[in-house]
């Protein structure tokens, strides 16, 4: 096999045991899932996992890494185009259509790791770093009048309430429409401009 096809082979298989291992971690979370489980869904030895990522913590923060890049593309694509919160705070909008359902649950997975591992909350800030770079320049051309502190404080609120969707994802449903009319109003005449 030349080194192009061996590349290409490496990187299709990696894919395949990180996708088993989402599968499984959103079943049972990263510490309730074993090595056996992900070999098992992914039709794969353990031994052959191993020959790719030598530890389970390895391939946690692989998973990890994988979803965190995943939720920078979506929020960077997604996020400029809005205009009020009713499609953001609504978690079945066409906002959320193409970002799975499985993957919200791995948001809150990967976030409670990062509450105890100093390695995935770096890895997290650094997506974020990026993510909010991509959204400042976008919503600097989108609304050139817009102060930096104007824009800053539209993406901070913007991401505070994209998590907070994101860890309701198993809450109430319900949105209070007068409430979320009024929100509109405030958002629009403050941070939205």
């Amino acid at each position: 096999m030349s080194k192009p096809d061996n590349l290409t082979f490496l990187q299709q298989r990696q894919q395949l045991i990180i996708s088993a291992a989402k599968n499984c971690f959103s079943r049972s979370g990263f510490h309730g899932t074993s090595m056996a489980d992900i070999s098992r869904e992914s039709g794969l030895g353990a031994g052959q996992i191993y020959r790719y990522f030598c530890s389970k913590e390895l391939l946690v923060n692989e998973t990890i890494k994988s979803i965190a890049v995943s939720w920078r593309v979506f929020l960077a694509t997604n996020l400029p185009q809005q205009t009020t919160t009713k499609d953001i705070i609504d978690a079945e909008s066409s906002f959320w259509q193409d970002w799975p359902f499985q993957d919200r649950c791995l948001l809150l997975e990967m976030y409670s790791e990062a509450s105890r591992d100093a390695s995935v909350r770096e890895m997290l800030a650094h997506q974020e770093q990026l993510l909010v770079a991509e959204l400042d320049k976008q919503f600097a051309q989108k609304s050139p009048g817009a102060s930096p502190q104007t824009r800053t404080n539209r993406i901070q609120f913007l991401l505070m309430l994209v998590d907070g969707v994101a860890c309701r994802a198993f809450g109430e449903k319900k949105v209070d429409q007068q409430e979320l009319k009024r929100i509109d109003g405030i958002l629009s005449r403050h941070l939205l401009q």
